[in-house]
């Protein structure tokens, strides 16, 4: 009979979220992971298959809290374009910190998309997600009447996204 886990999967993956936002997923080993999470390699490997598995659930698990933020941001109080200029300043300030800790999914699209083809499927379908509800809070701005949209609302998500990232 197993032993009951003795660890919080969702707390480990938060923890290697951390790590992979500060390092990369180059630049982290297995050694960083295990010394992060707290985990023996057997747990490492039993729960999580490895490194490249722990590094998609944790690129998932950001991606959710990611997409959540950024329909915050976007549908709050203060209108859509004031909003829309917040997402950019809060860009900025993000990556022009000293101690960066961008977003996760950037780095993955940077360091992995063309090496690692698991990353590219869920970035690309990740994006497509991304620019879908995008597309609809601009399309609901414009149906209240507090923008005019001179393009197609999925075309300027996808040229707002494309400056954003």
């Amino acid at each position: 009979m197993a032993r009951p886990k003795e660890f919080d999967e969702q707390e480990v993956v938060a923890k290697a979220v951390e790590l992979f936002q500060r390092k990369g997923y180059g630049a982290t080993s297995v050694r960083d992971l295990l010394e992060q999470t707290g985990l023996s390699s057997s747990s490492l490997y039993a729960t999580f298959g490895g490194k490249e598995q722990l590094f998609l659930d944790a690129l998932r698990a950001h991606a959710v809290l990611e997409r959540q933020t950024l329909l915050e941001q976007l549908t709050g109080p203060g209108g859509l374009r004031n909003n829309v200029r917040g997402v950019f300043d809060g860009l900025l300030h993000m990556l022009l910190e000293p101690d960066n800790r961008s977003s996760l999914t950037l780095r993955a699209a940077v360091e992995l998309a063309t090496s690692m083809p698991p990353v590219f499927a869920f970035l690309s379908k990740y994006i497509q997600e991304l620019t879908d509800m995008f597309a609809t809070v601009l399309q609901q701005a414009a149906d209240r009447g507090e923008v005019t949209l001179r393009f197609p609302a999925a075309d300027l998500a996808n040229y707002l996204l494309f400056n954003a990232y």
